[in-house]
C-alpha cells in the first residue's frame, strides 16, 4: 500500500504536460480560443499580391580563368573568392565549384534578412577589393538577380452585361427559336435540342453563318449522333 502511494507522489510531482491541461480546462479553452483568433487575424491581414516581392538570398560569382587546369583554379582562385564572402558575417552557406578554366561559387544569406541588397553590396565591394588573382584570372562576375524571371501578363476582359441586356438577348433567343421550330414537319418532337452559342458584337455574323456550324457542333453530333437535320439561326446583335 506504502509503495503504491509513493509512486503515485512520485507521479504527482513529476511536471505532465497532458495532465496540467486536462486539470486546468479553462486555460486549455482560453488557449486554444486564443489560438485560433490569432491564426484569423493573420490570415485576413496577410499581404496580398499577384507578384509578391520575394528576397532574393542566394548569389553567384563567377570566375574565368582560361587554360587553367581544376587544380590551380582551385587553390589561386576559388579559395580567395571564398574567403571574401565568408568575411560577411550574413553569410550561411558557402558553395564552390572549380572546373577547367572557370571558378563558380555559390552563397546564401541568412534566413533572418528583411532586405538583402545591403549585404549583397557589402560582399561586391569586398570581391572588387581583390586584386591578387593570377595573371590572366578574372574578372569576378558578380550575379544576385538570376533568379529573378521576368514576367508578362495579358489580360482580357469584358464590360459586365446588366441584367436587362440579358433578359433581351434571352428573349430574341426564345423568339428565333420558336420561329424556327414552327417552320418545322413535327415542331413538338421531343427528340429536338438546341444548342445556343454565344458571341461577342465583334465576330463577324455573316461568316458564322456560312460556317453554319462550328466545330463543336460537328463532333457533338458524330459522338451522340442523335440528329442530322440540323439547322443554324442566327439573331440580330
Amino acid at each position: 500500500m506504502s509503495r503504491r502511494k509513493s509512486e503515485q507522489k512520485m507521479i504527482n510531482s513529476k511536471r505532465n504536460t497532458a495532465r496540467f491541461f486536462v486539470k486546468k480546462r479553462h486555460v486549455s479553452w482560453v488557449l486554444l480560443i486564443g489560438t485560433c483568433l490569432w491564426g484569423v487575424y493573420g490570415y485576413l491581414h496577410m499581404p496580398h499580391r499577384k507578384d509578391p516581392e520575394i528576397q532574393v538570398r542566394t548569389a553567384v560569382s563567377l570566375v574565368p580563368w582560361t587554360g587553367a587546369s581544376a587544380e590551380k583554379v582551385e587553390q589561386l582562385v576559388t579559395k580567395k573568392v571564398e574567403e571574401k564572402i565568408a568575411a560577411n558575417t550574413k553569410v550561411t552557406k558557402i558553395e564552390s565549384t572549380s572546373r577547367t578554366g572557370l571558378a563558380v561559387i555559390y552563397f546564401e544569406l541568412d534566413e533572418s534578412l528583411k532586405e538583402t541588397g545591403k549585404e549583397f553590396d557589402d560582399i561586391k565591394l569586398k570581391l572588387d577589393a581583390i586584386t591578387d588573382l593570377p595573371s590572366g584570372a578574372g574578372p569576378i562576375n558578380f550575379i544576385k538577380d538570376f533568379r529573378d524571371t521576368p514576367a508578362l501578363m495579358l489580360t482580357v476582359a469584358s464590360p459586365k452585361t446588366d441584367e436587362d441586356e440579358i433578359a433581351l438577348r434571352a428573349k430574341a433567343i426564345q423568339s428565333a427559336i420558336q420561329t424556327e421550330r414552327a417552320s418545322t414537319t413535327n415542331p413538338n418532337d421531343p427528340a429536338r435540342f438546341t444548342l445556343v452559342l454565344p458571341i461577342t458584337d465583334a465576330v463577324d455574323r455573316d461568316l458564322m453563318r456560312a460556317r453554319r456550324s462550328t466545330v463543336r457542333e460537328i463532333q457533338y453530333r458524330q459522338e451522340s449522333e442523335l440528329s442530322s437535320a440540323t439547322r443554324s439561326v442566327t439573331t440580330p446583335p
